[in-house]
């Protein structure tokens, strides 16, 4: 049984919001990106649950002063990776819901110049092509973030404490580094693999705006006038 009008107009909606992208791409990326989108709100739901519950209470250092184990945990990890793709997932479902927004408006018929002009495939394509910058430019920033926070993509086991609240040579373990590492991965290779499928996109995209683009391609032979 068919969709309705209405009905397909939500469902092409919906995979603009879970996805990230417009209706230009195709819909195995789109696919594939809704898909990553529930893996990472999935690992980020479980890891809240698990691994980040208490992060302060898994960092153990062998000093006795009160103090001194919050300032070691600060200095040992000023973002939580946890917060920093919480973040990275805010970011990534506003890009998302502006996407969803213009898809929705484009379905919306109105007379009037600046809708005509919106509904052009010209003017569709560089919005699409805009998208996709800015969805690689959120993936690529986040996990540089991430990268250079944690000094690297694995989790510090021990560091030697330099604060001032703190004796000397304190030592501090975080007891839940590696699976904090595995989770931390897990979300950084999502993030990598959206940013390939968008640059993916990008290319063809743009390939094909070279297409239309091109006189010499978009002209069409005229027929023989009869005699």
């Amino acid at each position: 049984m068919a969709l309705a009008p209405e009905a397909f107009q939500e469902v092409e909606i919906a995979t603009c919001l879970l996805s990230g992208v417009s209706l230009n791409a195709s819909k195995l990326s789109r696919a594939i990106l809704s898909v990553l989108f529930f893996l990472r709100f999935g690992i980020l739901l479980l890891g809240c649950k698990t691994v980040w519950y208490d992060e302060e209470k898994d960092f153990v250092c062998n000093s006795t002063r009160i103090l001194c184990v919050p300032s070691c945990f600060d200095e040992f990890s000023p973002i939580s990776s946890f917060n920093l793709f919480a973040l990275q997932m805010v970011a990534l479902f506003t890009h998302s819901l502006c996407v969803a927004c213009f898809a929705r408006s484009s379905f919306h018929v109105r007379e009037g110049w600046l809708q005509a002009q919106l509904r052009r495939k010209k003017v569709q394509f560089h919005i699409h092509v805009f998208g996709m910058i800015s969805r690689i430019v959120i993936e690529v920033l986040f996990i540089f973030t991430y990268y250079k926070v944690v000094e690297g993509f694995g989790q510090p086991k021990t560091i030697n404490c330099h604060s001032t609240l703190c004796e000397k040579y304190v030592v501090c373990s975080d007891m839940k580094s590696t699976v904090k590492t595995v989770f931390s991965l897990c979300l950084c290779a999502a993030s990598a693999s959206s940013a390939t499928i968008c640059l993916w996109e990008l290319t063809t995209s743009l390939l094909f705006m070279k297409h239309i683009n091109n006189p010499s391609c978009s002209q069409v032979p005229h027929k023989k006038q009869r005699s």
